[in-house]
């Protein structure tokens, strides 16, 4: 079992980071993959961390793309979620690296004619020599009237999976809508130790439906951080392995049943290799989660 104390140290660099940028410091990484999960009702899996649409994608930032890109697939990462003009970024990085087939890439469609969607996928698919795009998704209000074109794109093979993603309660009601017609393959959505609403129905029936759940916002765009700032990390963390409150976080998702994989955004690779190690160790039971929340909401 490889606990975080052991998962990053500072002392010397490995070859998987030489690629970093010299303002970066010398990192090293871990010597086992990434734990894995099923996606449900089907023979594959995705490492339990993935990447969300990251500044270094946004920013088209190519040297701190390829870093993180080359960072996250070394230790064993394959989701990335990204949108717009980013996933492009992301998918000649990827073929530059000559990854682009090992990636499973995620990304929106939302307000385009199809064809010019149908484009897009085409030149995903072209770029990173993959035969179909891992994972068509879109917001409810986008994908429940248009449910319809998506189901045709999974048909014909453009697309393996379909999915709707938010990050707001509102939303809720219409994502179980949507997964109660059994073809949803995919829910994103947002659950934390300090946004636990998804626990009350949305992740219910996504595992009565058999439906894969990512994670957004495991950090709240930065409010988690705010809030624990200036504490420090509970001594009882170390019963799961946690070395930092990044961690506590997401050891929290991840420890929950409906839950494949969550989605981290960062650019920075300390913070990176921070997340990556939440992935191993032990995961809190059920007491423990609980300890978590109270915990947090007292500070």
């Amino acid at each position: 079992m490889t606990n975080r104390r052991d998962f990053i140290c500072t002392t010397g660099l490995c070859a998987s980071v030489l690629i970093l940028p010299a303002t970066w410091p010398a990192i090293a990484l871990a010597s086992e993959p990434l734990p894995r999960r099923q996606i449900p009702g089907t023979d594959d899996s995705l490492p339990i961390i993935g990447l969300g649409n990251s500044n270094a994608f946004r920013q088209d930032d190519r040297p701190a793309s390829k870093a993180l890109l080359q960072l996250f697939h070394e230790q064993g990462g394959a989701y990335v979620d990204c949108s717009g003009p980013s996933r492009f970024v992301v998918a000649e990085v990827a073929r530059d690296l000559g990854i682009g087939p090992e990636l499973f890439l995620g990304t929106y469609f939302t307000g385009e004619d199809e064809q010019r969607m149908r484009d897009n996928i085409r030149s995903l698919l072209e770029i990173t020599g993959k035969e179909q795009l891992d994972l068509a998704h879109s917001y409810p209000e986008f994908a429940l009237p248009n449910w319809q074109m998506f189901r045709r794109w999974k048909d014909e093979g453009l697309t393996r999976y379909i999915g709707i993603a938010r990050h707001q309660s509102r939303y809720y009601d219409s994502m179980i809508e949507a997964m109660q017609t059994g073809t949803v393959d995919f829910l994103q959505v947002n659950y934390s130790p300090l946004e636990t609403e998804a626990d009350q129905r949305v992740l219910p029936a996504a595992m009565d439906h058999g439906v894969a759940v990512t994670i957004n916002r495991p950090f709240i765009n930065g409010a988690y951080f705010d809030r624990v700032r200036g504490h420090d990390l509970p001594a009882w963390a170390a019963d799961i392995d946690c070395q930092s409150w990044a961690q506590l976080s997401l050891k929290f998702i991840l420890s929950h049943p409906a839950v494949t994989c969550v989605l981290t955004e960062t650019a920075n690779p300390r913070h990176a290799i921070d997340n990556i190690g939440a992935g191993f160790g032990r995961m809190p039971d059920q007491a423990m989660r609980q300890r978590i929340v109270d915990h947090l909401k007292s500070l």
